[in-house]
């Protein structure tokens, strides 16, 4: 008895555990800090079906870069506040997604999405490579994730 309730309270922890939240500044602050790596950003919600469809894409994607490209790709949540953290831990917990992840802090999107990219309405999903990379909607398979990212890494311009 003794032991399921440890297991009970461990499994409990886990599962309320929430994403980091960042701000859209330590964002860009991390990216310029790292230029030889391409940051594949990829802005989602738990309530956006086209964006938890692509998650596996993405993951799979990842996995198959590793070791070839100094790619990284972020999940950065747009769920709301206060519960939209914890429930995009929760979601990609249970699809076994493992990238890096976070919740984007800012209230308000016009304040940061002009500096990512101001022709983007802001209609999810959206990937972008880097600050100033191309930009894509939705992936409907691992290759056209992959495919993105090579030609995206073959365009970049080495910030030095």
């Amino acid at each position: 008895m003794r032991k399921q309730v440890l297991l009970g309270l461990v499994v409990g922890v886990f599962w309320a555990q929430s994403l980091p939240s960042r701000s859209w500044e330590a964002l860009q602050t991390a990216i310029k800090e790292n230029p030889d790596t391409l940051y594949i950003l990829n802005f989602w919600a738990t309530w956006c079906r086209p964006c938890v469809a692509e998650l596996p894409y993405l993951q799979a994607a990842a996995q198959e870069l590793q070791g070839s490209l100094p790619v990284r790709i972020w999940l950065i949540s747009l769920d709301f506040p206060p519960e939209g953290p914890r429930v995009a831990a929760a979601l990609l917990r249970r699809k076994g997604i493992t990238l890096p992840a976070f919740w984007l802090e800012e209230k308000d999107p016009n304040s940061w999405i002009p500096h990512l990219n101001p022709n983007w309405d802001g209609a999810i999903p959206y990937t972008q490579a880097g600050l100033n990379g191309p930009n894509h909607g939705a992936f409907t398979d691992t290759q056209s994730v992959l495919e993105f990212v090579k030609k995206a890494y073959a365009a970049r311009i080495p910030t030095r």
